[in-house]
């Protein structure tokens, strides 16, 4: 691989890297001091009531924590599942966080009262008690109460958890790094990758049938002549095995590894629903186009619809097998959305870096001309969806 395309690799990793631990940590710090809030709010008027020290303590820590644990388990460990025997293993480390923490707290006190006034001697007893508890807490919810966010299953190479579908049309500069972030995707994971060759007419087909020579979960599906995005993607669909199904795309601009955190909510909420990335670091005029088609189709089909080409885009088998008709261009992003609204299922979506593409341009967001075209497809294929849609409640 070229230095040129290790750059783009090690930079996007590390904006990923770095915004994933920022993330985890600020929802961390949020959390840890509405829990402090819940717990020392609880604590003083149980004091104010006459309820004993260690009492009043007790049942502090108690409501913060279950505050923490359900906050965390939503927040700051998006995606995680409970361990088998997760209700024991949480009573298990709540009871030795809950002694831990009082008996600091009880510790500090006799050591300050004399130092002190009672009342900060109360808030320096609580500050440390509640922090070794809140880091024993962290520790033992992350490693020991739930299962890390993505685990490595068996693979099995007749039905692998998920098939994602990356359609390829001229990007023979792009399939190296491509096919490399693939490999990493599908490593140890429950994964395959379908790259359709979709009539490329450079040299993709030699490049993608070399690269793909000996790697194990990737293959590819040919499409002869080009008929559209959305009809490679639908052929790469017909083809997959996987229970939950989906497309990205080929360019890198988003990459597939985002596909992890994808399966992660799938794996968090059940395979009946349908997750889509939500793209950020994009030019305010991109941001500006989006938000302006986004508010136009969400009026126009009455549905909530936002940032409707981000990728990827993941769904359960059973929900593609209900489609009728799926338009071949760039209006599949549409259909998709569209229908698994009106199908009533669970929309979830997570943020997903946009950034440049490694190599070329893209094939229709080149410039205004190439837009006004993209928009006057894209709404006569709305009219139409609408038109039909119409047509069959009546």
């Amino acid at each position: 691989m070229t230095d040129e395309l290790r750059s783009v690799t090690t930079d996007r990793a590390d904006a990923r890297a770095a915004t994933g631990t920022r993330g985890q940590l600020a929802r961390f710090l949020v959390i840890g001091v509405l829990t402090v809030v819940v717990d020392f709010t609880t604590y003083r008027l149980l004091l104010a009531a006459g309820v004993p020290v260690g009492w009043a303590k007790a049942i502090g820590f108690v409501t913060g924590t279950v505050f923490a644990y359900f906050a965390n388990r939503r927040w700051t460990f998006e995606g995680a599942r409970p361990r088998s025997g997760s209700a024991l293993r949480f009573a298990l480390l709540y009871a030795c966080t809950l002694a831990i923490n009082v008996g600091i707290n009880a510790w500090i006190l006799r050591l300050a009262l004399a130092a002190v006034p009672p009342t900060v001697a109360v808030s320096i007893a609580f500050v440390a008690a509640t922090g070794v508890s809140a880091v024993l807490n962290f520790v033992g919810m992350k490693f020991f109460v739930f299962e890390p966010r993505i685990r490595s299953t068996s693979l099995r190479p007749d039905m692998p958890e998920l098939s994602l579908v990356i359609p390829c049309y001229n990007e023979a500069k792009n399939l190296p790094l491509l096919v490399e972030r693939c490999t990493r995707l599908v490593d140890g994971r429950d994964i395959e990758v379908i790259l359709v060759d979709n009539g490329s007419t450079d040299d993709s087909p030699a490049v993608l049938q070399a690269l793909l020579t000996g790697r194990q979960r990737l293959r590819q599906v040919r499409v002869p002549v080009n008929l559209g995005y959305g009809h490679g993607i639908v052929e790469g669909l017909k083809a997959a095995t996987g229970e939950v199904i989906g497309w990205t795309h080929a360019d890198l601009q988003t990459d597939p590894m985002d596909t992890v955190q994808a399966l992660a909510l799938f794996e968090a909420g059940g395979s009946g629903q349908f997750v889509k990335g939500r793209r950020y670091g994009r030019p305010l005029g991109d941001q500006a186009f989006t938000l302006a088609m986004s508010g136009f189709e969400t009026v126009l089909l009455q549905k909530p619809l936002y940032d409707i080409n981000a990728q990827p885009t993941l769904f359960p088998r059973s929900f593609f097998a209900t489609w009728e008709a799926p338009p071949s261009d760039f209006s599949l992003d549409l259909y998709a959305y569209y229908m698994a609204r009106r199908a009533g299922l669970p929309i979830r979506r997570f943020p997903a870096l946009f950034g440049k593409r490694a190599h070329g341009v893209s094939h229709w967001n080149v410039n205004w001309a190439a837009k006004r075209k993209f928009i006057r497809r894209t709404i006569d294929y709305s009219l139409v969806l609408r038109r039909t849609l119409n047509r069959l409640s009546h």
